[in-house]
């Protein structure tokens, strides 16, 4: 069994690349290619999918 992540290292999925380089590259703004957005929450962890690219991970023109 694959140990499970901290919540620390479940959120640091996340892109932290700059909506507007994203945007550059043709990817979403929001979830920078991902299609989706780690969060965690009291030791939940959730991947949500991205509202804006609808999962995709494309920028939208």
């Amino acid at each position: 069994m694959t140990p499970r992540m901290t919540d620390q290292q479940w959120e640091a999925q996340n892109s932290n690349l700059g909506p507007d380089e994203a945007t550059a590259r043709g990817l979403c703004w929001c979830c920078v290619g991902n299609g989706v957005l780690y969060t965690a929450f009291g030791g939940i962890q959730r991947a949500v999918p991205c509202r804006e690219c609808r999962g995709d991970g494309k920028a939208k023109r």
